[in-house]
């Protein structure tokens, strides 16, 4: 763990909370998650907040409740469009290569914005992220879902390349 202080002061402006590993791994909750996003905001940081439902939440069909719940904790009282930027990473689709379809993309995106517009009120001025698998093969569809604001590149950005085609298909889309 660095504090929100230390990230500031070797140069960050952004800081990922509560990434699913983080979540998993380390037993973060919504709550730990909030009060996270706030030292970010203490610190002169802006807090990507990541949100996101496991396979079995999937599978029961549970993604929007999940979704709903864990944005509703998440997201801390004052967060507006300009200090708070939320990445959709569907825990099951991290790392497998495996990632919703389009539809299923646009579909968790709309919904967001639709909890976020109670939560915030400018819910479509909030820069929303998809991250889970993405890749050059599938950033070009991946933007081009409803309201997409950029994607939260994990292994892919460890690769140059990768890397650079995720970007090139981001200005294009």
């Amino acid at each position: 763990d660095v504090a929100a202080e230390m990230l500031r002061d070797s140069g960050a402006t952004h800081v990922i909370v509560g990434h699913s590993e983080r979540r998993a791994d380390c037993g973060e909750t919504d709550a730990v998650v909030r009060a996270k996003a706030e030292a970010a905001w203490r610190a002169g940081l802006l807090p990507i907040v990541c949100i996101g439902e496991t396979l079995a939440e999937r599978e029961a069909g549970k993604t929007l409740a999940v979704l709903e719940t864990q944005l509703e904790g998440s997201v801390p009282p004052g967060a507006t469009a300009a200090n708070l930027v939320v990445a959709y990473e569907p825990v099951w689709a991290i790392g497998t290569g495996k990632t919703p379809t389009t539809p299923e993309v646009a579909a968790a995106h709309a919904h967001i914005r639709k909890v976020l517009a109670a939560l915030v009120g400018e819910a479509a001025a909030v820069r929303l992220l998809y991250g889970g698998s993405v890749k050059a093969s599938n950033a070009a569809e991946l933007q081009a879902a409803g309201d997409v604001d950029g994607a939260l590149v994990g292994g892919a950005s460890l690769k140059a390349d990768e890397f650079l085609a995720i970007a090139k298909a981001a200005q294009s889309g």
